[in-house]
């Protein structure tokens, strides 16, 4: 039984319904929690996961969850071998977890606490050094920032992929909660002397803790106990491990300087230090004896290599790059002796039936050139694809005649039409398609200023509320709400290009964009105190009456006519949204420019997922007593305000068009934004001849 009340058993099956993990093996206890092993029931060929369960005093803190989900998406940029790679957070029946790949669960603290760590081999304990301080290397080329929290037990050692390191940065959030944790974690013994500082460690600071891990792989014993304090670091004398030479106990002195700047400016240089500069660089194999599986011999490896190179002249290069997943995942297997020859001869067979292919009779020239111009054209559209990530495309405010045809269709090259500033100072609002009844607009004032583009939505009413039984109890009851009145709503959330247009004139302080880009990115890091200033701003310089929309209108174009989760059906679908698992080169990392995915059918874009959207409305925990002609909640708790939509950071469930949460109305973060709306007069092709 977990500590929060949950039975954790064999052949339980854990996490949300669209990712169940069914539970195999309990590991045992962790610094962290409970680990697990367990089945993927979500993938294909259902693979062994390690799952590590949190502790519930944790979980109930105030924004612990939050928080870990960011530091997570930190570890996640980390992309080394030697990197315990984290499929994410989960939450079943209150009780949340974090998927990893399979490890065996022997940690390096079990291994100093069972003496397993003393009769390693010299080659051994270099070569577990090397991979762990590679890892954290990358950690720190990729992050920027110290880990602050290395200790044994985050060093899984397991029998068939070799040292992993948990790249999560505990110490930033369980610091606070330490002599309450259950099983208490080992980064105190470890770290530097500012780690007992309340201010920011730094990239020395982990050249220390792992400084104090190879002293004590060394000499047997630990540098320090859990219960030393600061004042032990300056005092106490350390006497050099007899298996070290002189200069390696020199590096060693210099890493566990307490003066930060006497130390190693990085983990990497440390090892250089320590061993020699061809053993660090090279590619160091998996631990071997009773704590890996065998590796291959080098002259097999060369063979090995050699073949795929030999494979490589034969093979197009089309076929190469589908083959290229296969070949490196070959070159990467372990293989024993007994194997080197059998895998070769396979080779062989495939070599000599892709020769075969090659040397077939062609077909008629017609089809020829007909597969000749679907490969180019796929090539194109690969290399056009590959461009758009690299570089994603700025978005242009103007859509040529020949774009015009639908606009509530998606644009491959636009998402900002718009009318020109001579016809958007005219008070008539005009549309850009003649033959659409709902149509799209700009407003521009000043020289040069600009609000956001918009679009006219129909009068109508609908369904509000969870209607796929997919939600929560905020979710309910399911109403009709009906408008009487025409409004039109932002295509895209507010910019940063727009937001920054109020925070200038109104000497107010620039939002953080995180390091992300402004410009076409939507807004982050505003309250919805900052959003309603900015819509009152905004009517002022324009004239008009823009307010940020209601819940009910926020739904309504959501769902742009639709009863299902999602405005494209009751199933993810990828790359129609930006969230954590939708799909998207963005997915958990950061915002996308606005208007890069499909818009719905009313022409609406990143509805779903982005960033969560501020609305007008006070927060309810229910419908009860919501109004039903379209207005805003303004009863109930209006220190919380209502947020709709999900965002880049949050599980696709949160992005159903339904789904809601409150935050208070005077705090931001770097996943809120918002859109605007705006009134507008009935159509009077609605009214009787």
């Amino acid at each position: 039984m977990d500590d929060s009340g949950a039975v954790l058993e064999t052949g339980l099956l854990v996490g949300p319904e669209r990712h169940r993990f069914r539970l195999t093996t309990e590991i045992g206890a962790h610094a962290y929690g409970t680990l697990w092993q367990a089945e993927d029931q979500a993938s294909s060929g259902r693979p062994t996961v390690t799952l590590l369960f949190l502790p519930d005093l944790l979980t109930r803190q105030p924004d612990f969850i939050e928080r870990l989900r960011k530091l997570i998406i930190i570890c996640r940029k980390c992309k080394h071998p030697n990197a315990l790679d984290c499929y994410g957070l989960f939450n079943f029946n209150g009780l949340f977890f974090i998927a990893f790949e399979a490890v065996d669960g022997l940690t390096l603290a079990d291994m100093f606490a069972t003496d397993k760590a003393a009769k390693l081999k010299p080659k051994q304990k270099q070569g577990l050094l090397i991979q762990i301080g590679k890892a954290m290397d990358s950690f720190h080329r990729e992050i920027h920032k110290s880990h602050a929290s290395l200790a044994p037990e985050l060093i899984f050692i397991s029998s068939k992929r070799g040292v992993r390191v948990m790249m999560i940065s505990w110490r930033h959030i369980v610091d606070d909660y330490f002599d309450l944790m259950p099983g208490r974690p080992g980064y105190r013994q470890y770290q530097a002397p500012e780690g007992f500082d309340p201010q920011p460690t730094n990239l020395r600071s982990d050249v220390y803790a792992f400084a104090a891990l190879a002293y004590q792989l060394y000499a047997g014993k630990p540098a320090f106990l859990p219960e030393d304090d600061e004042k032990s670091r300056f005092q106490r004398e350390l006497k050099a491990p007899s298996n070290l030479t002189t200069k390696q106990w020199s590096a060693l002195q210099a890493a566990l300087n307490p003066d930060q700047q006497s130390r190693p400016a990085s983990i990497l240089e440390l090892l250089k230090a320590l061993f020699s500069e061809e053993e660090t660089t090279a590619d160091t194999p998996s631990l071997d004896s009773q704590f890996a599986s065998s590796a291959t011999s080098p002259a097999q490896s060369s063979r090995i290599k050699g073949f795929f190179s030999a494979l490589r002249k034969f093979i197009p290069s089309g076929w190469l790059q589908r083959l290229q997943p296969l070949t490196g995942l070959l070159q990467k297997i372990p293989v024993s002796p007994r194997l080197t020859g059998p895998l070769l001869f396979i080779g062989g067979l495939i070599l000599g039936l892709l020769i075969s292919l090659l040397v077939m009779p062609k077909s008629d020239p017609q089809q020829q050139d007909r597969i000749r111009t679907l490969t180019e054209q796929r090539d194109q559209l690969q290399q056009e694809l590959a461009q758009i990530q690299a570089d994603p495309p700025a978005i242009s405010e103007q859509i040529t005649e020949s774009r015009l045809q639908d606009l509530a269709q998606p644009l491959p090259t636009s998402s900002d039409a718009e009318v020109t500033p001579a016809a958007a100072q005219d008070t008539s609002r005009q549309s850009l398609d003649p033959q659409n009844s709902r149509p799209r607009f700009r407003d521009h004032f000043g020289e040069n200023g600009h609000a956001p583009v918009m679009q006219a939505l129909p009068q109508d009413d609908f369904l509000m509320g969870d209607l796929n039984r997919m939600g929560d109890d905020n979710e309910r009851p399911v109403r009709t709400v009906s408008f009487d009145y025409t409004f039109a709503l932002g295509v895209h959330e507010v910019t940063f290009d727009e937001y920054d247009q109020f925070a200038l004139a109104t000497n107010r302080s620039l939002p953080d964009d995180e390091g992300w880009g402004r410009e076409k990115r939507p807004v982050i890091n505003v309250s919805w105190q900052d959003a309603q200033a900015y819509t009152r701003w905004l009517a002022a310089v324009t004239g008009e009456p823009y307010r940020l929309p209601t819940e009910a209108e926020w739904e309504y174009a959501a769902r742009a006519g639709t009863i299902s989760a999602w405005w494209w059906g009751n199933e993810l679908v990828p790359a129609m949204a930006v969230c954590d698992e939708c799909g998207t080169q963005w997915d958990g990392q950061q915002t996308a420019p606005v208007g890069l995915l499909p818009a719905n059918a009313w022409g609406l874009k990143d509805m779903h997922g982005n960033v969560d959207e501020w609305v007008q409305d006070c927060y309810s925990d229910n419908y009860r007593d919501a109004p039903e002609d379209g207005s805003a909640m303004l009863g109930g708790d209006c220190s919380y305000r209502v947020i709709r939509g999900g965002s880049w950071f949050d599980l696709a469930r949160l992005t159903r068009s339904s789904s809601r949460y409150r935050h208070p109305e005077d705090t931001a973060r770097n996943t809120w934004g918002f859109r605007v709306a705006l009134d507008l007069p009935t159509p009077i092709s609605n009214a009787s001849p």
